[in-house]
């Protein structure tokens, strides 16, 4: 017996969804013991640490969108090398970029904000530059 190439596509088309919902059913794996949770995560509508820990992610994040953008402006120039008209164009729209990110990482850095944290949690009050950039907003559980 022959079997069409049409038959055989439908047979096909039918068959699949149920591969599909049989790979559905299959068991799910243990589940692996979780760390126990940082004390700064219980509460993060109202601590402060986890605002800190806001404030730091965001500037960071900022940090690498300006360096990152800087970073391509100056690859774009240089590698437009002997094409390019003027190839110092885009070190110098790249440079504030490159300059503003990299500052950014480097105040807002996992060292600096984890040293803020230890010394907020060990009674100390948080420095006035970072008191002064705590909104409302951060105050929110992390997205």
């Amino acid at each position: 017996m022959v079997i069409s190439p049409r038959k055989l596509l439908l047979m096909a088309a039918l068959l699949l969804p149920a591969a599909v919902g049989y790979a559905q059913d299959t068991p799910v794996l243990p589940a692996v013991p979780q760390p126990a949770p940082d004390p700064t995560l219980l509460n993060p509508a109202t601590d402060s640490a986890q605002a800190v820990r806001n404030l730091f992610r965001r500037r960071r994040n900022g940090g690498t969108a300006y360096t990152s953008v800087g970073g391509l402006v100056l690859a774009t120039g240089v590698l437009a090398g002997p094409f390019s008209l003027e190839p110092p164009a885009s070190v110098a729209i790249s440079a504030p970029f490159l300059a503003v990110g990299i500052g950014k990482l480097v105040r807002f850095g996992h060292k600096r904000e984890n040293a803020i944290i230890k010394q907020y949690q060990a009674g100390k009050p948080l420095p006035a530059n970072i008191r002064r950039r705590l909104r409302a907003e951060l105050f929110a559980p992390a997205r």
